[in-house]
């Protein structure tokens, strides 16, 4: 039994040794295709060019300069230290987002709050607030979560005060 085995295998070593010995010696010179059919161009298909996709374009504001606005938007929350106990647990940064989609890191020292309620019940609700205020560039952290500017709020005014419902 072992002889045949051996057999065997030295057989088919002699076929693979031959079928090697046998695709070297065939010519390359073998079209991939008749001669009847056309050839594709060097580069097929051609590229299709998208034009890139461009973020909105805002004039830059030069730092230690200031640009005076007031904003309709939503005011988000973003806890920072949710769970180490050595710092101040739930460390909260304020954004505010306007209307039309933009993004900014919100301070809210110093301002002035005319709300029809608890600031609490303006975060994260979605409720309609208006802030007036300045925006700075944001040497801090910019491109973190939010756009290059800083929102300085002066004041933040629910639309609907001093009638509120």
């Amino acid at each position: 039994m072992p002889r045949l085995l051996v057999a065997v295998a030295v057989a088919a070593l002699a076929l693979m040794l031959a079928a090697q010995l046998h695709a070297q010696a065939t010519p390359r010179d073998i079209p991939d295709s008749p001669s009847w059919m056309p050839q594709p161009p060097a580069k097929w298909p051609p590229p299709i060019r998208e034009p890139p996709i461009q973020p909105p374009i805002r004039p830059p504001i030069p730092p230690g300069r200031v640009l005076y606005v007031e904003l309709k938007g939503y005011i988000e929350a973003y806890v920072v230290d949710p769970v180490d106990p050595m710092r101040y647990p739930g460390r909260t940064e304020y954004f505010f987002r306007t209307v039309d989609g933009r993004r900014y890191r919100l301070e809210l020292g110093g301002a002035k709050f005319y709300l029809c309620g608890h600031f609490t019940s303006y975060v994260g609700t979605g409720k309609l607030v208006v802030v007036k205020g300045y925006l700075r560039p944001d040497l801090v952290l910019p491109y973190r979560y939010h756009g290059d500017y800083v929102l300085f709020a002066t004041e933040v005014r629910d639309p609907a005060y001093p009638h509120c419902r």
